[in-house]
């Protein structure tokens, strides 16, 4: 059972991060359809590394509601299927869409993805 801290981050911290700090981005589900949600975007993530231990470079990550109507479901993603169009650089005006890489994390009612 979830504390009542985390309760609470789900539902209220999260979203009032995202209303200030989230952006739009729309992701592409592997099997058809698509999802215009607001995420969290870092330009500049961290290296991470993948199953053999290798570091891998992401070219952005994002942190979503882990939400099937305001986000995506943790279950949904598909790594190295799914899509999500993205504003590269702030001013840019032409959006460039990634593959999910991976799932970096989830908590509280939150997924962080990888994209290369």
């Amino acid at each position: 059972m979830p504390s009542q801290f985390h309760q609470y981050f789900k539902d209220v911290g999260f979203p009032t991060l995202l209303s200030d700090f989230g952006e739009p981005v729309v992701y592409f589900l592997a099997g058809g359809g698509r999802r215009s949600v607001d995420a969290i975007v870092d330009r500049r993530p961290p290296a991470i590394y993948d199953a053999a231990g290798e570091v891998v470079l992401p070219a952005f990550t994002v942190r979503l509601l882990n939400d099937c109507v305001l986000g995506i479901l943790s279950s949904e993603v598909n790594t190295g299927g799914d899509e999500v169009e993205l504003i590269a650089k702030i001013g840019d005006l032409k959006p460039v869409r990634k593959t999910v890489l991976s799932k970096v994390r989830e908590d509280t009612g939150v997924i962080e993805l990888a994209l290369m």
